[in-house]
C-alpha cells in the first residue's frame, strides 16, 4: 500500500512538472508575440537595394506583368515602345549610364539608364532604395533622340490628320458638357436653367443633338462612362430639355485650356489592334521637341477615329 502510494506521488509530480514546463513555454510565445515578429535587419547597400528593383523592373516588363501592376497600383506605367519586345537583363549598376541631370533636378536619389537597341533609350528613376517592388519608389522612362524620327512620316498621314482634329475639339468638347462658353439666353426657362442658344457654332435643339456633337470627338463608351450621368441624366444635370427647349445650369466650373503637348510630326510608330490605334509620338515643351516617348490611342470606330480617353 505505501510503495502504491510512493508511485502515485512520483507520477503526480511528474505530470505538475511537465504542467510547469508547458505553461513556461506558453508565456514564452505570448512574450514573443506582444514585443512583435522578430525581423532582420536588412544589411543590403543602397546599390544592391537599387539593383534588385531595377531588376524586379526589367521582369515586370519581360513576362508582361505591367497590366495586372497597374490594376493592383490603380495607376499608369509607361508600356514598351511599340517597335520594342523585352528589356535587357542586367547584372551591376555599373551596366547602366548613370543620369545625374535628373538626380540634380528632381527628388529621385538613383537615375541610370541603357539602351534597349540601337535607337530606344529606358531610364530608371529610384526615388528611395527600399529593395522592394520598383513601382512603390521608381518611375521609367523611354526615350528616342528626335532626329531619328522622320518628320511627318507618310505612313502615319490618317492618323495624324485624325489626330491633330481631334485634339483641337476635345477640349471644346468637355468644356461645353461642363455647362462652359455656352451662348445662354438671358432670362431664366426655369429656376437656375438658361436656354442654349449656341453651342460653338451649332445650336442643339436636343440633347441627343448634344451628344452627337460630342461623340464625333470621343467614344460614346468613355462619354457614358465619365461625362453622361452629370450632363444629362442625374437630379441636378446640367443640360435638361423643357418644352423643346434644351436648357443648361450657370456653371461655376473652371475653363479647361487645351494644353495637348503631343506633336503629330513627330509620329514614331503605330499598331492597330482589336480596334485600337497605339501611336507611338514625342511632345513638346517650350516649343521643344522632347525625347519622351508618348503613348497616344485611337479608337476605330464605324464613323472614323474617336478618342476613347481625355488628353
Amino acid at each position: 500500500m505505501i510503495s502504491l502510494k510512493r508511485q502515485l506521488l512520483a507520477i503526480l509530480c511528474l505530470l505538475l512538472t511537465l504542467n510547469g514546463c508547458g505553461t513556461k513555454h506558453k508565456d514564452s510565445d505570448n512574450d514573443q508575440y506582444e514585443n512583435g515578429p522578430v525581423t532582420e535587419v536588412d544589411t543590403r547597400t543602397d546599390e544592391e537595394k537599387e539593383l534588385q528593383m531595377i531588376q524586379g523592373c526589367i521582369n515586370d516588363y519581360n513576362i508582361n506583368r505591367i497590366p495586372e501592376i497597374e490594376e493592383y497600383l490603380n495607376t499608369q506605367i509607361h508600356p514598351l515602345p511599340l517597335e520594342v519586345t523585352s528589356l535587357p537583363e542586367i547584372s551591376s549598376l555599373k551596366d547602366l549610364t548613370k543620369e545625374e541631370e535628373y538626380t540634380t533636378n528632381t527628388n529621385c536619389s538613383y537615375a541610370g539608364s541603357y539602351m534597349i537597341d540601337d535607337k530606344y533609350k529606358v531610364i530608371f528613376l529610384i526615388y528611395e532604395p527600399t529593395g522592394n517592388s520598383f513601382w512603390l519608389n521608381g518611375r521609367i522612362l523611354f526615350q528616342i533622340d528626335p532626329s531619328l524620327v522622320t518628320v511627318d512620316d507618310s505612313r502615319f498621314t490618317d492618323y495624324r490628320n485624325a489626330m491633330t482634329t481631334l485634339l483641337t475639339r476635345e477640349k471644346n468638347i468637355l468644356n461645353w458638357l461642363y455647362g462652359l462658353n455656352l451662348v445662354l439666353s438671358e432670362e431664366e426657362v426655369i429656376p437656375g436653367y438658361y436656354e442654349v442658344l449656341a453651342m460653338g457654332e451649332r445650336m442643339p435643339s436636343s440633347i441627343d443633338e448634344i451628344k452627337q456633337i460630342a461623340e464625333e470627338v470621343f467614344t460614346k463608351e468613355y462619354l457614358e462612362e465619365n461625362f453622361y450621368y452629370s450632363a444629362f441624366y442625374s437630379e441636378s444635370a446640367m443640360f435638361k430639355e423643357v418644352n423643346g427647349k434644351v436648357v443648361c445650369a450657370r456653371s461655376e466650373m473652371i475653363e479647361q485650356e487645351s494644353s495637348s503637348i503631343y506633336n503629330p510630326h513627330y509620329i514614331i510608330a503605330a499598331e492597330e489592334r482589336d480596334g485600337i490605334v497605339y501611336l507611338d509620338m514625342l511632345s513638346d515643351f517650350l516649343n521643344e521637341v522632347q525625347p519622351d516617348i508618348k503613348r497616344l490611342t485611337l479608337a476605330i470606330t464605324e464613323n472614323g477615329y474617336r478618342l476613347p480617353a481625355a488628353y
